[in-house]
């Protein structure tokens, strides 16, 4: 039993004493052009840590927990470059990293749905040899807390991989690549079915009105998750309650810099659109505040699936995403010509991609002269 508990223990020093760091830093990563480039991960407890990267050189002392964080200094496009982690134990090297545009494309299952089943997928596919083009898909869960890590990595455009690509993010990455040849990076996290509420933390969502949180907890603000499903006395699913997937599809992403977002969401709220105006305005706000940046929203409204019906709820969802305009920095795609009365899921992404992608490109890359808006009702 002694040899038993020796060997265990030597194990656990061991794994210790690696420094790592999260898997968002992996081989084939797009970091964020002129902003500070945030590094962190693990170590041993006040262990120094040299950092090496793009002619850049610092060391850094982990804490009494054993976490460390440096900022890099910011750069210009480019690549590809080398990072090298070196701690007392064990080299980290991380390869083939461009510097470029990130985008964090987000929302349900029209944002989730990938390139392997948009119109015409297997000529798209044949086509993809966009090696600056890269995605990190996020896994889709939930927590009941918030959490800072993920286990995902990044994977480089080709036509043996670009099926696992969102499609709108693909397309809209491809046509905003082609125009800048800035390399950009898509970080896909998205999970259909879900409502705007689960994206949404639980400290912006109690600053909402009492009228937006009476479904949950009447006359009070809400408490943390756990507590409200003991008292539920139900296990949690994704939609229960607000923060469930922002805990663990956002939060960890807080200190990766972005250029923007694609938003692509509102299909389950449809049937309860006049709270999804304050929902929407208020989760916008919090992930700015978040990322301390006033991060471009770009709103891709829902399509025409309900047309046939007599009670408009897509409209009125539609509209609700109309009035989010009242927010600076905000950007709406219209794609009510483009969807399929018949089909929750229509299949050109490409045109949904491409929309998105002229608007950024006039709003942020200085494009003046693309005719970017579409039609707009008065």
């Amino acid at each position: 039993m002694k040899h038993l508990l020796f060997i265990f223990l030597f194990v656990s020093l061991s794994v210790q004493a690696k420094v790592t760091l999260p898997a968002i830093y992996s081989d084939g990563m797009v970091l964020q052009r002129n902003q500070p480039i945030h590094i962190w991960g693990q170590a041993d407890p006040k262990e120094k840590i040299q950092i090496l990267f793009a002619e850049q050189k610092q060391t850094v002392k982990a804490d009494s927990k054993g976490y460390w964080e440096v900022n890099l200094k910011a750069l210009e496009t480019g690549g590809p470059y080398q990072l090298q982690i070196i701690g007392k134990e064990n080299p980290i090297s991380i390869k083939d990293i461009l510097i470029g545009d990130v985008w964090l494309c987000s929302g349900q299952s029209n944002m989730q749905w990938v390139v392997n089943n948009v119109t015409n997928a297997e000529v798209e596919k044949k086509n993809a040899n966009y090696p600056q083009i890269r995605t990190l898909n996020i896994p889709r869960r939930m927590e009941l807390s918030p959490k800072d890590t993920i286990s995902a990595t990044w994977l480089v455009c080709s036509p043996e991989n670009v099926g696992r690509f969102s499609g709108v993010a693909y397309f809209f990455a491809k046509k905003v690549y082609e125009e800048t040849n800035i390399p950009i990076g898509i970080i896909n996290s998205s999970w259909g079915g879900t409502i705007v509420e689960t994206w949404t933390s639980l400290e912006a969502a109690n600053t909402l009105p009492q009228k937006r949180l009476d479904r949950y907890n009447k006359n009070e603000k809400l408490f943390p998750p756990t507590e409200y499903l003991t008292r539920k006395n139900k296990e949690a699913k994704r939609n229960d309650y607000p923060s469930l997937v922002y805990n663990a599809m956002i939060h960890p992403l807080l200190s990766f810099s972005i250029k923007g977002v694609l938003w692509y969401q509102g299909e389950n709220n449809v049937g309860n659109a006049e709270p999804y105006t304050d929902w929407l305005t208020c989760m916008i706000g919090d992930w700015r505040n978040r990322w301390n940046s006033e991060l471009p929203f770009y709103i891709i409204q829902l399509p025409n699936f309900d047309s046939i019906n007599k009670k408009p709820l897509w409209a009125e969802m539609r509209d609700a995403q109309s009035k989010v305009l009242a927010v600076p920095g905000t950007h709406l795609i219209v794609t009510s010509d483009l969807g399929d009365p018949y089909d929750l899921h229509p299949r050109n992404k490409q045109e949904v991609g491409m929309r998105a992608a002229l608007q950024a490109l006039h709003y942020e890359y200085g494009y003046s002269d693309i005719v970017s808006e579409s039609p707009m009702f008065e």
